[in-house]
């Protein structure tokens, strides 16, 4: 897997673990089974059961440029609930160092019905250089999948590109994709500002993000998608600490909030949640108050967004570098639990 924006780059820095005892019983058996590949003999390994953890990092900042650091990595999870009872990951180990890994995470979906169903996450997916194309990395989401059946999970989710190679790979194992993730974009031509200092609630340094009225109007907002929506007051303060989601960079009215994150002179939006399309066009006026050249957004799957984005100049990319992709893994079809309202927003990316 790839990282594909700066949400994910971030967070991929400050992924850690404490694996549940059913994970722990799993993969004390898992840790006899060897690969054999290419005359190659190594171990599978949880991320537990490695002594030198420290073993994770040339194989880290091959793959992704993540500086990976144990006991950051452990920090984090006491905090995600995706992590908290799912296990961190397998590691393939060979001469005293780990040469793969697949991360696995446990998501929480809403369906159809309008019940929230958990599903696995795969991420993280490397292979240390020198151990390419030999099926290591095939072999440990083979054993992900195990794992997840185990628990019943009748879905696993996972986020990449199809301009790499690893596409190509989950295609064979059986994933397809979902969606790719449409993007907006404006170059600002600077005017003079007509933004009313009543027209928002802006929460500013010293003051906290109001993470219960954020929830509210989220859950307002996804009424009727499904997907990646499942939110509750811990999950966005914990997106907050991983993310930096800041009280500075955040607009919130009473029917909706923007969050943001300014460099020099862009501004990327990271998420847009509002009651309708009247308040998106209000907030979308405040966040390019903002902007002093570019403006843009990823992973914006919502049409009417898309529609407010389009009345405000944006040029709208459909199909985006990122995708999400999906593999059953009972006989339930995908479109039968989700339909064709799947939803995601850049902060939900794994």
């Amino acid at each position: 897997m790839k990282a594909l924006n700066a949400d994910r780059v971030l967070y991929k820095h400050k992924l850690c673990h404490a694996p549940s005892m059913h994970f722990r019983y799993l993969f004390i058996v898992a840790s006899f089974f060897h690969l054999r590949l290419s005359g190659i003999r190594m171990k599978i390994l949880a991320y537990e059961e490695l002594e030198d953890k420290d073993s994770l990092l040339p194989l880290m900042d091959q793959a992704f440029g993540w500086p990976f650091h144990p006991e950051e990595f452990d920090r984090t999870i006491r905090i995600d609930p995706r992590l908290r009872e799912s296990c961190v990951g397998l590691c393939a180990f060979d001469a005293g160092r780990v040469v793969g890994y697949v991360g696995i995470m446990d998501l929480a979906t809403k369906t159809l019905e309008g019940t929230v169903e958990k599903a696995g996450g795969i991420y993280g997916v490397a292979t240390l250089p020198g151990y390419t194309r030999q099926g290591i990395c095939g072999t440990l989401i083979d054993r992900a999948h195990k794992y997840l059946v185990e628990k019943h999970y009748r879905f696993s989710f996972l986020t990449t590109s199809p301009t790499i190679v690893a596409h190509d790979l989950y295609t064979k194992l059986g994933y397809f994709d979902v969606t790719s993730f449409p993007g907006a974009y404006k170059v600002i031509v600077k005017k003079k500002n007509t933004v009313k200092k009543n027209d928002v609630k802006k929460t500013r340094g010293g003051t906290r993000l109001d993470f219960g009225r954020m929830v509210e109007i989220y859950g307002k907002y996804v009424k009727n998608k499904t997907g990646l929506v499942v939110r509750d007051e811990a999950y966005m303060k914990m997106l907050a600490k991983t993310l930096e989601i800041s009280a500075r960079e955040c607009f919130t009215t009473d029917r909706g909030y923007v969050i943001f994150k300014k460099d020099k002179k862009h501004v990327r939006i990271r998420e847009l949640a509002a009651y309708d399309e009247k308040e998106m066009h209000r907030l979308i006026g405040l966040i390019e108050s903002k902007a002093q050249s570019l403006i843009y957004a990823r992973t914006v799957l919502d049409p009417d967004i898309q529609k407010v984005y389009r009345s405000h100049e944006y040029s709208i990319l459909q199909a985006g570098h990122g995708v999400i992709m999906v593999k059953e893994l009972s006989d339930t079809p995908f479109s039968e639990t989700y339909g064709d309202r799947f939803f995601m927003s850049s902060l939900d990316n794994f």
